[in-house]
């Protein structure tokens, strides 16, 4: 008797030390899009799989590679028990209000880079359109004598007008008398058209292409180093992570959306009962966004394009930005001509 009370003592003892998460079986569902190589997706997921060791939830990774399977994929995570259920994209915004307003206390909802537009769900948006406008500023720094500048983006409409209105605002503020060339791959991973619009960009005088077509800058980068050995170099950024290497020397920088972050807070507000619900914005102040090699450190700096005048040029926008001395009023798309 003894010894079996000195177990259970010891058993009690134990699971006090084990995380609740992981005592009560929590499971976890992250609702996306097909991540593959999208560094928007990866940073997420990434994030997702490395707190369930923390936490010891279960992970599950439900993607979706049409609207159908979005659709189904949300009823299931609720039908089938998911105490907290997590959207990453613009996609689950519509779908998190459905299942939140139909199912309140079924689970614990939360979207990343969108607003569900429900009290019931976490929401977390980005301004985009700061670090958008950073990186115009760094593009007209380090090209000031450009004449044209040129972007290659997935979809042309609302979704996509903070980032060119960002970074056509901020080119201006450095080259007043810019002019701009849009492309849209009308893909979120289609490299071989932002590859042709690459070319074809360079070809019409752009030194500049802000990569804006998510995992199809891979087709920009790929045309900096063709263009590059026959003498003609472009110059790039990536999207929602670093990618600078020395490999590609081309891309210069990127405009971080820490996706990573944004589900960190999310798990973290779960599991130590700090969940909050509603609209979030994340911007330059709290690091949700920026800009590698300004407000974040880089894999790899060419030095001989962001020298430490662009930097910190660069730098002092962020400062404005971040003190309210620069406020980024952004118009109505119907009422801005590029």
């Amino acid at each position: 008797m003894k010894k079996l009370a000195s177990f259970i003592l010891v058993l009690m003892l134990v699971l006090t030390l084990v995380p609740a998460s992981f005592a009560e079986g929590e499971r976890v569902a992250v609702i996306c899009d097909p991540v593959g190589n999208n560094l928007f997706l990866t940073q997420a997921v990434d994030t997702a799989k490395s707190l369930s060791e923390t936490y010891g939830y279960t992970l599950s990774l439900m993607e979706c590679s049409d609207t159908d399977e979005w659709q189904s994929n949300y009823r299931a995570a609720v039908a089938e028990g998911y105490n907290l259920i997590i959207g990453v994209g613009w996609q689950s915004g519509e779908l998190a209000n459905e299942v939140a307003t139909e199912y309140p206390d079924a689970a614990k909802y939360a979207v990343i880079d969108t607003d569900a537009g429900n009290e019931n769900v976490y929401s977390i948006s980005y301004n985009e359109e700061q670090a958008a406008y950073l990186m115009g500023v760094m593009a007209g720094l380090a090209f000031p004598e450009e004449e044209l500048y040129g972007y290659v983006g997935c979809f042309d409409g609302a979704g996509s007008f903070k980032y060119r209105w960002g970074f056509a605002e901020g080119v201006k503020s450095v080259n007043p008398d810019a002019k701009f060339i849009f492309n849209f791959t009308n893909s979120y991973s289609d490299t071989s058209i932002a590859y042709e619009y690459a070319k074809q960009q360079a070809a019409a005088g752009a030194t500049y292409i802000f990569g804006g077509a998510a995992a199809g800058n891979e087709g920009i980068f790929q045309a900096a180093l063709e263009l590059a050995e026959a003498g003609t170099p472009i110059y790039s950024i990536a999207q929602d992570a670093d990618a600078t290497t020395p490999d590609n020397p081309y891309i210069i920088s990127a405009q971080l959306k820490n996706t990573g972050v944004s589900m960190q807070q999310v798990i973290d507000a779960y599991f130590n009962d700090a969940w909050i619900t509603g609209s979030v914005v994340s911007n330059l102040v709290d690091g949700g966004i920026g800009a590698t090699h300004v407000t974040n450190d880089g894999i790899y700096l060419n030095a001989d394009i962001l020298t430490e005048d662009v930097i910190a040029g660069c730098k002092a926008v962020v400062d404005q930005i971040v003190s309210g001395e620069l406020v980024l009023e952004m118009p109505s798309i119907d009422d801005y001509t590029f």
